[in-house]
């Protein structure tokens, strides 16, 4: 029984000697970076932009994979059915971990359950929109047509998302006026639609329509955010005009499976930092209408709960549900 204990005990030495020599040596080998997302939009971009120098920073190349499909469930699995090793990391963002826990009763992972957080990336708000030619091509128009009761038809990306929850919120905000929701196949043919005066109003974040409102293809009514943003000064915030429960931010963040060694995580934390400190690097960033939000670990692991638990509530609201 002796031999047999102390056998056990060197066993389990030598396994931990192997983990902690695997902890110390990481990473030694390319770490894929799975996107939930097609290749072409802004969080590919991103993150294309950022894995030639993350990988020079952990002295491995970043390998990029593209798993789109299934409210972000294809790109959930690579990350669930891989080892908890570090070498497998997901971008995850404000749809995937915040919107769709409770967009899809069942779906097939949890942000909170099976992920860990490593590091917050970038952010920034929505705003909402309107055309320069339509109806509601002005804050004081709309405002008008607040006051006098007026149909709006609010466009979206589809049911339950962001757009989606923004244009709940004013409506729920303005119970005088009578909104339609109006949900289209993704962003493209809801920017269309906007310019073309198809809809009055549209919400989506400042990279994806800052070149419009610079160049009069969309108007800026209102930042949903509680401080105005520096790349859109002198649009109000939705708080300003009297809508403090209108807030939302898109935000792009790293995570990884759910049980990966702390010093692991760490790694990916400081690492991500580095990047997104770099001046030349975060130049590129901020032309994109980013802005930054460093988080640790610990703080993104309590970010994202956050997130899970605010939307919660207002999509239950909507009524909208992907099976």
């Amino acid at each position: 029984m002796k031999r047999f204990i102390s056998s056990l005990a060197g066993g389990l030495l030598a396994a931990i000697c192997v983990v902690s020599a695997a902890q110390d040596n990481y990473p030694s080998k390319p770490i894929k970076m799975v996107i939930p997302f097609p290749p072409g939009g802004a969080v590919d971009t991103l993150m294309r932009t950022i894995g030639p120098e993350l990988g020079n920073q952990l002295g491995q190349p970043i390998v990029v994979d593209n798993k789109p499909g299934g409210g972000a469930q294809i790109g959930a699995a690579a990350i669930t059915s891989a080892p908890a090793d570090g070498y497998t990391v997901f971008v995850a963002e404000v749809g995937a971990f915040g919107i769709n826990p409770t967009l899809y009763p069942k779906l097939q992972y949890q942000p909170v359950r099976d992920f860990d957080g490593v590091a917050m990336l970038v952010r920034t708000p929505m705003v909402m929109y309107g055309s320069p030619s339509g109806k509601i091509s002005s804050l004081k128009a709309l405002k008008d047509a607040l006051a006098a009761g007026e149909n709006i038809n609010y466009g979206s990306f589809g049911p339950g998302t962001a757009p989606h929850i923004l244009g709940h919120l004013l409506a729920r905000a303005e119970p005088k006026a009578k909104f339609t929701h109006v949900p289209y196949k993704g962003a493209p043919p809801a920017f269309q639609a906007i310019m073309a005066n198809e809809i009055d109003l549209l919400f989506d974040g400042v990279p994806g329509t800052l070149n419009l409102a610079r160049s009069n293809k969309a108007a800026p009514l209102a930042v949903a955010a509680s401080r105005r943003s520096e790349f859109l000064p002198n649009v109000p915030t939705t708080t300003e005009l009297g809508y403090p429960a209108m807030l939302m931010d898109l935000w792009i963040g790293a995570a990884v499976k759910k049980g990966t060694a702390p010093a692991i995580v760490n790694r990916l934390n400081t690492a991500f930092e580095k990047v997104m400190t770099n001046p030349e690097m975060w130049k590129k960033f901020a032309d994109f209408g980013y802005s930054r939000s460093p988080m640790s670990p610990a703080q993104f692991d309590v970010f994202i709960k956050s997130e899970v638990d605010r939307y919660r509530p207002i999509i239950q609201e909507t009524g909208a549900a992907v099976d």
